[in-house]
């Protein structure tokens, strides 16, 4: 599908200079040098096949349905993470993440809660200006059924929308995946795709 919506006088290359963006996150003008072009060069083209990526139908909302038990309301778990960045400029708290105590990108992912498929991501949005249940009200709640709501943590307190714990461990379980399932997720893509986990030097006995 890339290549149908790829601009006819893009190469494969450019699509690299993309994907070494997201692996090496470099600043501007090392990532130029890398690939001998100018800044301008590398950041139109590198920014146009991320977008293309990101536009990609991986994810299927309707898949949250799966093997959901008839009655059923509560379909998936949503959670925030903190992507660390580069400070854009000079200290703004509206970029600070209290996970890690600095600038961030925050996103929220939704899983499906029978299944483990990851069925939502939305964000990209500066930590400190988008709090978790800021960030659900911008597009997740939309797309909720009729009388649907989500399993959440605290930072969610919405009872029109979310389900929190509140000690219940079988609901603490299934938010704790959240991690689990998106580094396995990742690292299963990265394996299916011929990338090593870590160099292994064999030894002949």
């Amino acid at each position: 599908m890339l290549s149908t919506r790829r601009p006819p006088n893009s190469t494969p290359h450019h699509l690299l200079w993309g994907l070494l963006l997201l692996k090496q996150y470099n600043i501007e003008s090392v990532n130029a040098v890398l690939v001998g072009v100018t800044e301008k060069t590398f950041r139109n083209w590198s920014l146009m096949y991320i977008q293309l990526i990101a536009n990609l139908p991986v994810l299927d909302f309707e898949r949250r349905l799966e093997n959901a038990p008839e009655g059923t309301t509560t379909f998936v778990s949503l959670d925030g993470t903190d992507f660390p960045i580069l400070e854009p400029t000079e200290f703004d708290p509206k970029w600070f993440s209290h996970k890690f105590r600095g600038a961030g990108l925050r996103y929220e992912i939704g899983l499906c809660i029978r299944t483990g498929n990851i069925v939502w991501a939305h964000g990209g949005y500066p930590c400190g200006e988008w709090p978790d249940l800021r960030l659900a009200r911008d597009a997740f709640i939309h797309h909720l059924g009729i009388g649907e709501k989500a399993l959440a943590d605290k930072g969610y307190r919405d009872n029109n929308y979310f389900l929190n714990p509140n000690g219940n461990q079988m609901k603490k379980t299934i938010l704790e995946r959240h991690e689990t399932r998106a580094i396995v997720n990742l690292t299963q893509i990265m394996i299916e795709n011929g990338e090593p986990l870590y160099e292994v030097e064999q030894v002949v006995e």
